[in-house]
């Protein structure tokens, strides 16, 4: 098992946005974490990756990084990549780029080559500001400087959000091209179709608690989660 969470618990103030909550991924695995808006997804992910306060045990390949910082955890290979992208809008193409190797101390150059023959819109823009990208390539650069911090886990906060459906069609090609290739994934995502087409388990929140959970094919026929989040009756 990659990642084990167990009984994590965040509070803001009086709001309690998440309730004690399980979720566990083997490697190679893609997980998504489905829910309203206000149900507790991302301060989940952020509790994970450690820059949200919160009670519980997180272990990472056995592990137990609890007590590990935001950074730290990065550099084990516990990355987010975070709803809006939250790129450096007045930094380069390439400049963003280095950013996501910034705690490595080897040779990035081949790893950015690669990225740039995966994705020739960055290249042909690798000294403009990352201003200019429009919100699809915005989040390529996101997801690639996510991978050159080598992630083992990449968690992804609503993905798709603003994207055209051709982008997102793309986006969710990636995603399983990267998955292919090895790398976890954890998803939080409001195309709750797309995200079980390409998941192979999920969970579903509602305000901080799970609500449901398992194989993704079983959550897509399950009535409670269509008449919720897919549209059908």
């Amino acid at each position: 098992m990659l990642l084990d969470v167990q009984g994590i618990d965040v509070r803001y103030g009086r709001n309690h946005a998440v309730k004690s909550v399980d979720l566990t991924m083997d490697e190679r695995e893609i997980v998504t974490v489905l829910g309203a808006n206000g149900a507790g997804k991302s301060s989940l992910l952020k509790a994970i990756q450690g820059s949200e306060k919160s009670t519980g045990t997180v272990l990472f390949d056995g592990v137990d990084i609890s007590g590990w910082s935001a950074p730290r955890r990065v550099n084990a290979g516990l990355v987010l990549v975070p709803e809006g992208r939250q790129i450096f809008v007045s930094m380069t193409v390439h400049e963003n780029l280095q950013m996501g190797a910034y705690c490595r101390k080897d040779d990035v150059g081949a790893e950015i080559d690669a990225i740039y023959d995966r994705f020739p819109n960055l290249a042909a823009r690798r000294d403009m500001p990352a201003s200019v990208l429009s919100g699809g390539e915005q989040q390529m650069l996101a997801i690639s400087r996510a991978m050159l911090a080598k992630p083992r886990l990449m968690m992804l906060d609503e993905p798709s959000l603003g994207l055209s459906p051709i982008l997102v069609k793309q986006l969710f090609t990636l995603i399983e091209e990267l998955n292919g290739d090895g790398l976890t994934i954890l998803l939080i995502e409001q195309n709750t179709h797309m995200a079980l087409q390409s998941a192979d388990r999920g969970y579903v929140l509602e305000l901080g608690d799970v609500v449901l959970s398992g194989d993704a094919k079983t959550l897509q026929e399950d009535s409670r989660l269509g008449e919720a989040y897919l549209g059908t009756h």
